[in-house]
C-alpha cells in the first residue's frame, strides 16, 4: 500500500527494482525477517533429520533476497522520504545490477524451483531421483546465480574483468538453470 501510495506521488530512489525509499524499505526488512523467523523456525523444529531438498531453495531463497535487500538498499536518509544510495558512480551500477540480478533469479527462480522439487514428485507420486544431485543443483546454482549480475553493464565504465566474469558466470548458468 505504501508503494501504491508513495511511487505515483514521485517519491522514488530512482533504482531500477528497488524504487522505494528507505521508510519503505525498512518495513519491507521488518516483514521479511518475519516471514525468516517462521520459515527457519519451522525447520529447526523438524522431527525429520535431512532437509527436503524444497526447504534448500526456499532458505536461499530467503536469505539472498535479505542480503540483497539490505546491501542495495543502503541509503543515507536526507528527509522523510527522500534519501541518496550509499554507493556511487559505477559502485551503485554494480550493486544495483547485483541485486536486479538476484533479486529476479532468487525470487523466481529459486522460489520455483522449490515450488517444483515439492509437487513434481508428489504429482508423480515418486521421489526425487537422486537427493545428492539436487544438492548439488542446488549449489551450482546458487554460487553461479550470483556472480552473473555483471552482465547487465556491458560497454559501460565498470571494469573489463568484472564483464567478462558476469558473462562467463551467465553461460555457466544456463546448465543448473536449465536442469531441472
Amino acid at each position: 500500500m505504501a508503494a501504491a501510495i508513495s511511487l505515483p506521488m514521485g517519491y522514488t530512489t530512482g533504482k531500477e527494482y528497488a524504487e522505494l525509499e528507505w521508510p519503505i524499505d525498512i518495513l519491507i526488512a521488518v516483514v521479511w525477517v518475519s516471514y525468516a523467523i517462521v520459515f527457519f523456525g519451522t525447520i529447526g523444529m523438524r522431527k525429520v533429520r535431512h532437509i527436503y531438498v524444497a526447504n534448500w531453495f526456499y532458505g536461499a531463497f530467503i536469505l539472498a533476497v535479505a542480503v540483497l535487500h539490505l546491501v542495495n538498499s543502503a541509503e543515507v536518509p536526507a528527509g522523510w522520504m527522500k534519501s541518496y544510495s550509499a554507493y556511487a558512480g559505477v559502485q551503485d551500477a554494480m550493486v544495483q545490477w547485483w541485486y536486479g540480478h538476484n533479486a529476479v533469479g532468487f525470487f523466481l527462480t529459486a522460489g520455483f524451483l522449490g515450488m517444483m522439487y515439492y509437487f513434481v514428485p508428489k504429482q508423480a507420486g515418486r521421489p526425487v531421483y537422486s537427493y545428492r544431485l539436487s544438492i548439488v543443483h542446488f549449489w551450482a546454482l546458487i554460487f553461479t546465480y550470483m556472480w552473473a549480475g555483471p552482465h547487465h553493464l556491458h560497454y559501460t565504465a565498470l571494469p573489463d574483468w568484472t564483464q567478462s566474469v558476469g558473462m562467463v558466470f551467465s553461460l555457466i548458468l544456463l546448465a543448473p538453470s536449465w536442469a531441472a
